[in-house]
């Protein structure tokens, strides 16, 4: 049927506007989707006139636009977790527990430093949130590496960052999913690629029902947490080595069977998460593009790059269950 409906002659479509836009939405690693959904788009032929992007969504659509996505997505399969914990460069945790400047060199390997936004060959909305009032701040000039900077600073995770008299903060806090801003920069048909589709079950709630299981969780005066009659220790010598370390803070070391206690990034990333869920929720509510393509990625941390291959291939899983609407709605228009 799609093939049939993808053949007709469509003369209304002179009569409406036809440029495409790309909303694509923040998510941390579950992003790396975006990148088969582009692919995906372009196979089957749908031009990409403008992109808007919160977070990943904005590093996604900036690579797209300068022409780098491919050999990015290339590098990306190549690397190892060592690789990707090597970004993180921690500092001491005033308004944030990573400085950042370790991705945005990564990215600067595909993105040249002075490359502006205004100068790209695709028109592109990096999507970031002012921390003052709350309020979507959207960059169509300027810098793109320091634009990109301000649109992934994640509460709590990354430094926000400084700019004209406020500090920035990530795209998805104000703007999960910019259809309004792909709307606003002239798109006549939008297409959304939303990575909140629902919430995983807490990892904070599976802790307290094992806990309770095994008797119960007690913190005594010194901030000591005890499992039952266990304590959490790192080693004898109370050291851990640098890889164990950055796995054990970004809770990608855990057993299939133990629900321990989360960590401070899980902490802050599943708070973000239901934020953007609803938030998310929200904004389909109130600007409903013509497809919207979502992922399922519930299960996968928001700062676990570790599959890479199973993030692209859900991409393609959600582009096929949305390809009827993405003919229907898109292809016949365009």
């Amino acid at each position: 049927m799609c093939k049939e409906v993808n053949k007709m002659f469509n003369p209304l479509k002179y009569f409406r506007n036809r440029r495409v836009g790309l909303a694509l939405g923040s998510g941390g690693s579950k992003g790396v989707a975006h990148i088969a959904v582009i692919e995906y788009l372009r196979n089957m032929g749908i031009p990409i006139h403008m992109i808007a992007g919160s977070s990943i969504g904005a590093v996604v659509g900036a690579l797209y636009a300068t022409g780098n996505l491919e050999k990015f997505k290339e590098d990306l399969l190549r690397k190892t977790k060592r690789d990707f914990y090597g970004l993180v460069d921690p500092v001491f945790p005033r308004s944030g527990l990573v400085q950042g400047r370790g991705f945005i060199n990564y990215l600067a390997e595909y993105i040249p430093a002075g490359t502006n936004i205004e100068d790209l060959s695709i028109p592109l909305g990096v999507v970031a949130t002012d921390f003052s009032n709350g309020k979507s701040v959207v960059f169509r000039s300027g810098n793109l590496l320091e634009a990109l900077r301000a649109s992934i600073s994640i509460p709590g995770v990354l430094v926000p960052v400084r700019y004209e008299g406020t500090w920035l903060l990530d795209g998805g806090v104000a703007n999960p999913l910019p259809v309004n801003v792909v709307k606003n920069m002239g798109a006549g048909i939008t297409i959304a690629v939303n990575l909140h589709p629902r919430l995983n079950k807490p990892a904070m709630m599976s802790y307290l029902r094992d806990s309770v299981d095994r008797g119960g969780v007690v913190v005594d005066s010194g901030g000591i947490i005890n499992e039952g009659d266990g304590e959490l220790k790192t080693d004898s010598a109370g050291q851990a080595g640098w890889l164990k370390s950055v796995e054990q803070w970004l809770g990608l070391n855990k057993k299939q069977k133990e629900s321990p206690l989360p960590n401070i990034v899980e902490t802050i990333t599943q708070a973000i998460d239901i934020m953007e869920f609803v938030n998310t929720a929200l904004v389909l509510e109130f600007y409903k593009p013509s497809v919207l393509i979502e992922p399922n990625l519930v299960d996968v941390s928001s700062l676990d790059f570790s599959d890479v291959s199973r993030l692209l291939t859900e991409g393609y899983h959600a582009c096929t269950r949305a390809r009827k609407a993405l003919v229907r709605n898109v292809k016949i228009w365009v």
